[in-house]
């Protein structure tokens, strides 16, 4: 019976391991600073994110160049052989043009170039939220590592305990080696467990620094507390909310209103342009020449147009803008049809998720707990023999560890509905 004395050091080891997990599932009202300020390291650091941006940039550079005149021409005519006037031989002949498109195609070109920018505007903003969701998931993930490793490490505690209470107990010949072998494999088996969480640890540590454009070997410090306030708006308003904010239908919209623009600058193709041309003409007087007029130089004007005749052309130009416009509005019915599927995937996750969060938080972590307590106490008074208290204890270990998954779940699956909702939740 000296060992039982031991037994109340390990009954209050469990009781405030107890503690601790009761005190694990209140919620944390706010969400860490830790975690926007990496949000915010990765939108600055991203070269995805900057590539986007100068894409944007070239977007903008565009509306100039399409709203412009053509350069003008100038001309410069020197005869070899000058042709014979009345008033005299030509000699030089200077000329300026200047196209002029018929009226609205150059504001057209403009406004489709403005369309493109938003197109690219949407990208930037989709992939914004495409970031801060990989962060966070990269970081839910750490959460869940690092929290489950504190775990195993107060579960080895324990059983360093009841390795030493067994292992008396072989000695004074109250207990079985099997006990004790039991034991030593049951600590072998939660290292190897910890082995394979240090090694995920690394890959996460890579991968957030991956999306954070670091060094891949720079420390990633421990991941403690996280927010788990729980969601409880209904899924119809997030999907109304995805709908109306989702950057990818900001930029289906774009090219459908880009589309559009260019049905309307093709019906303009059977309009002419025109070109308006001034030219100076030197004629230098020679001798005695009879008119009155003779070596005075001349002026002219010249307005030309371009005749589109072929109307089979500008008819295909018209027929293939318009069919671009039905593609754009089929690939955003496509992609309203994706949006709300995907809502709808991540919030029945999150649900399913919270579900399983009652049951841990409404009954199964203490239901374990106190089976552990019941079972120590059976052991005691020689009820129950040691394998059934390590039973007993590592289903602890699987609900405690379930337990911690299943939040980091949750806010892995949150994450996937603000993404899904464009970035932010209502």
């Amino acid at each position: 019976m000296s060992v039982f004395p031991r037994y109340t050091g390990v009954l209050i080891v469990i009781v405030a391991l107890s503690f601790a997990m009761a005190s694990a599932v209140q919620p944390a009202r706010a969400q860490t600073p830790r975690l926007e300020a990496l949000v915010a390291e990765a939108l600055d650091r991203s070269p995805a994110l900057q590539a986007a941006r100068q894409r944007r940039d070239a977007a903008e550079h565009r509306r100039p160049q399409v709203t412009s005149y053509p350069d003008p021409a100038l001309s410069y005519t020197r005869w070899l052989s000058s042709p014979e006037t009345r008033v005299g031989p030509q000699r030089n002949v200077l000329a300026f043009g200047q196209t002029i498109p018929y009226p609205g195609k150059l504001s057209l070109r403009g406004d489709m170039s403005g369309e493109e920018t938003a197109v690219e505007t949407a990208g930037i903003q989709s992939i914004a939220r495409d970031i801060a969701y990989e962060v966070k998931s990269v970081y839910y993930d750490l959460y869940r590592v690092d929290r489950s490793l504190r775990i195993l490490e107060d579960y080895l505690v324990l059983l360093e305990t009841f390795t030493a209470a067994a292992e008396e107990k072989y000695a004074t010949g109250s207990g079985s080696q099997a006990d004790v072998l039991k034991s030593h494999v049951e600590a072998s088996e939660i290292l190897k467990q910890r082995i394979t969480l240090e090694g995920e640890r690394s890959a996460l540590s890579a991968r957030l620094n991956g999306v954070l454009s670091r060094s891949s070997d720079t420390p990633v410090d421990p991941v403690a507390v996280i927010d788990t306030t729980r969601y409880a708006q209904p899924e119809s308003v997030v999907v109304e909310r995805a709908l109306a904010v989702r950057q990818e239908l900001d930029g289906a919209d774009a090219r459908i209103r880009r589309n559009e623009l260019g049905v309307r600058l093709a019906r303009l193709a059977n309009r002419p342009d025109f070109m308006v041309q001034g030219s100076y003409i030197t004629v230098p007087k020679i001798g005695d020449h009879p008119a009155s007029d003779a070596g005075k130089d001349a002026f002219g004007v010249m307005l030309s147009v371009n005749l589109p005749v072929f109307r089979s052309r500008t008819r295909a130009e018209v027929q293939e803008a318009m069919a671009r416009v039905e593609e754009s509005r089929y690939a955003r019915q496509r992609i309203r049809d994706a949006v709300a599927a995907e809502v709808a995937g991540a919030y029945g996750r999150l649900s399913h998720s919270g579900r399983a969060l009652d049951v841990y938080e409404q009954g199964l972590i203490v239901q374990a707990e106190n089976s552990v307590l019941a079972t120590l106490a059976a052991y005691q008074t020689g009820q129950m023999d040691f394998l059934d208290l390590l039973d007993a204890e590592r289903m602890v270990l699987r609900t405690r560890l379930g337990y911690v998954a299943e939040t980091a779940n949750y806010r892995k699956y949150l994450s996937q509905l603000e993404r899904a909702a464009g970035g932010s939740l209502p």
